[in-house]
């Protein structure tokens, strides 16, 4: 399997990343090499030396695809992918991974507000939960975990309550000692939440959105799917 990951994807010109390829296996553990083309017309590169952080400068503005192809021995391979966005403003507006999340200002149950854009700096759980949904409340001791071992890192999580009454979530929430969460609730629950509906009207619940220091959507899924690991990259 190949995986392509980088802490930085946008930034202005000149515009270094490194690419870190040490999620890359073959589910057989047989023995893979790698190539590797930065998608700006620069010479691809290869090897088999999958630990350590492959650095490249973008030199000038544009959108650019990095592609990772992995081959095993027997000749078969598997191919990933990474956009990078040279570019001051980032990449466009959405809400697919490689996008920037939309920003919204919103109220939490604790009586204050928050606007997303300014935990930009930060590595931002982004989740869509209610206390209505069982999924929901078994997941929410993993997200707990995540944020406990890597706050002090910069992760933060923001709960997106899809309750229909805000006392539903802000009482799940308190019975359960979940106190480091961003607590966020909205009127309209699942169906007319508008911070829900800016995010295409989630369909499953729990889902969460991985959004890296520079407000990139990274990954979007079941928050039990992330690990430490996954979010030390972006960390």
């Amino acid at each position: 399997m190949a995986v392509l990951s980088s802490a930085v994807v946008t930034g202005s010109a000149p515009l270094e990343v490194g690419f870190n390829l040490s999620f890359s296996t073959h589910s057989a553990g047989l023995a893979i090499t790698f190539e590797l083309d930065f998608g700006d017309g620069s010479d691809q590169i290869s090897g088999v030396e999958f630990g350590i952080i492959l650095h490249h400068t973008y030199e000038s503005g544009g959108t650019y695809e990095a592609t990772l192809i992995v081959i095993d021995e027997d000749g078969k391979s598997d191919t990933d992918s990474l956009t990078i966005t040279v570019d001051e403003e980032g990449p466009e507006i959405g809400i697919e991974v490689g996008n920037t999340a939309p920003d919204f200002t919103g109220h939490t149950t604790d009586g204050g507000e928050i606007t997303l854009s300014d935990y930009r700096g930060q590595v931002v759980l982004l989740e869509f939960w209610g206390a209505w949904c069982r999924p929901c409340q078994d997941s929410m001791p993993h997200l707990d975990n995540l944020v406990t071992e890597y706050a002090d890192q910069g992760l933060v999580a923001i709960t997106v309550s899809t309750d229909i009454v805000e006392q539903d979530a802000i009482a799940f929430l308190a019975t359960n000692g979940y106190t480091q969460f961003v607590s966020v609730w909205e009127p309209g629950g699942k169906n007319g939440n508008f911070i829900d509906l800016l995010y295409g009207n989630v369909v499953l619940y729990p889902t969460t959105f991985v959004l890296d220091r520079q407000g990139v959507i990274r990954s979007v899924g079941h928050p039990l799917s992330l690990t430490g690991a996954m979010l030390e990259i972006l960390l």
